[in-house]
């Protein structure tokens, strides 16, 4: 985005901003109309646009300009309070003004899907993409069950493709058959969210006229141990009059159609494209043996590529979801150091969280946190990299304590057989040895065993005033604990909590 742009951004944000503050909501109303004309993919503007019309009495107009924002800011938070008062009162027809600034460039949209052996999910699939898009392409990569007839009878375009232990080979043949604008490439085993149905024709439209293209990312969301987990880190949808293409034998990426991957940059905004997923969850992966695959097919691209990038942070993960922590941090730490010569590689910042989940599943907590703070210093506003300093902080400081509870230990079991020249304090082995073994549980969490310890303590030591301080203040907390639980319980059967 070009400096003009962002100043041009800023700008209408700040005024319209300043307009809904002194309630001049009509004067805000006409500026959030020029806003959204000039910047059709800003969210924010629609935001203004529709809080404009619930301050100026068309408020049943609002929840189609509400919803255009939600499609592309997937994440807002404003979300649910806004749908809940605004979305029941819409109205049945928009004015006709309304509906011109909510009109996009017409394009047609295909869907991509490879699939081997689905007939579990390959139904569902095509039935829930059939009124989202105009096209949908199956590659079948060798099938041996009721794959590819099945998706012939729900409409499918199926073409064979055999497989050569590459993901993108077969990606790029399906973009060989594709007829239409855009692009929206969906596994088999994911099901299209009917709420978005409208999406696709909508983002597609809205970023048709780029040039350069941006590669729109969706939102898979995963099912893991039955709890939704979505992911908006899914570049999957973008226009075919470019020649972008796949690079990568799996986990493949997409790229221009010459030059390696990582030789353009594209903007790669998200969009309210949700679908559904359940091929992550830790049975089903391991029915299909998915990251024992991944890492083959991984090994062999390092093979062929030793310094592939793609690869070798994707290689890193599976190595660590897989529990290889060593493998993990070896390769990790390569692809740390080639990323951090390549700016156009953008999956640096999750590189680095793997890295330092690893290192602390090895106890190397001080290495976690350099690894956390050279993730912070590269991007201060990503959340995971704060998390994962705090963790290793965290785990650090547990690794201390666990050697201090050892230290006072020995202080204690040493202390009757020592002999030496130098005196030592004399009440290490009878109190202060026990109360700081009992300080130590206490910060460990083990109350109970902690007041052991100090009423220990405290027969060496009668009425030590700081010994019966931490013995008060265990029960003091433990009494309103109970009495906490007692007044608000935790759950109750029968009921929903």
């Amino acid at each position: 985005m070009s400096t003009y742009t962002e100043n041009a951004l800023e700008d209408y944000t700040n005024k319209t901003r300043e307009l809904l503050l002194a309630r001049k909501f009509q004067d805000a109303l006409t500026m959030s109309k020029q806003a959204v004309r000039e910047h059709p993919r800003q969210a924010q503007f629609y935001v203004f646009l529709a809080e404009c019309l619930e301050q100026t009495g068309q408020g049943q107009y609002a929840w189609p300009v509400y919803e255009r924002a939600w499609m592309l800011d997937p994440q807002a938070a404003w979300l649910p309070a806004v749908r809940a008062r605004v979305e029941k009162k819409m109205a049945k027809k928009l004015p006709d003004w309304l509906n011109d600034l909510l009109s996009v460039t017409k394009v047609s949209i295909a869907a991509a899907v490879i699939a081997k052996n689905e007939e579990r999910t390959i139904a569902a699939c095509l039935d829930a993409l059939k009124p989202a898009v105009d096209q949908i392409v199956v590659i079948d990569t060798g099938s041996m069950d009721k794959t590819v007839e099945i998706a012939k009878k729900h409409g499918a375009e199926v073409y064979p493709f055999t497989w050569n232990d590459d993901f993108s080979a077969a990606r790029n043949e399906a973009l060989k058959h594709i007829k239409a604008d855009w692009v929206l490439w969906v596994d088999a085993d994911e099901i299209f969210d009917a709420e978005d149905v409208h999406v696709p024709r909508i983002a597609g439209g809205l970023y048709q006229e780029l040039d350069p293209p941006s590669v729109l990312r969706i939102i898979q969301v995963n099912m893991i141990d039955g709890k939704p987990e979505p992911n908006y880190d899914m570049s999957r949808f973008f226009p075919t009059r470019f020649g972008l293409r796949w690079w990568g034998r799996i986990h493949e990426q997409i790229g221009p159609p010459s030059g390696g991957l990582f030789s353009e940059l594209y903007a790669r905004p998200v969009v309210r494209i949700r679908v559904n997923h359940d091929g992550y969850d830790p049975t089903i992966m391991q029915a299909k043996g998915k990251l024992e695959r991944n890492i083959s097919l991984l090994k062999k691209s390092v093979e062929d590529d030793p310094n592939d990038i793609g690869s070798l942070g994707f290689l890193g993960r599976e190595y660590y979801l897989t529990q290889q922590y060593e493998e993990a941090v070896r390769v990790l730490y390569r692809a740390e150091a080639i990323a951090m010569t390549n700016p156009k590689y953008g999956r640096l910042p999750e590189v680095r969280a793997y890295l330092v989940e690893a290192l602390m599943r090895l106890n190397r907590h001080q290495e976690a946190i350099v690894a956390s703070e050279r993730a912070i210093q590269a991007d201060p506003n990503f959340p995971t990299a704060w998390f994962g300093l705090g963790k290793a902080r965290l785990g650090y400081g547990l690794s201390l304590i666990r050697d201090a509870f050892q230290d006072f230990a020995n202080s204690r079991d040493r202390a009757p057989m020592y002999r030496g020249i130098v005196s030592y304090d004399s009440q290490i082995a009878t109190w202060k040895a026990l109360a700081s073994l009992a300080d130590v549980a206490k910060v460990q969490g083990d109350w109970v065993r902690a007041r052991q310890l100090y009423l220990q303590a405290l027969e060496q030591s009668p009425g030590n005033p700081a010994i019966l301080g931490q013995i008060q203040f265990i029960d003091a907390q433990a009494a309103a604990i109970v009495a906490q639980s007692q007044a608000q319980p935790v759950g109750n059967p029968g009921t929903n909590h």
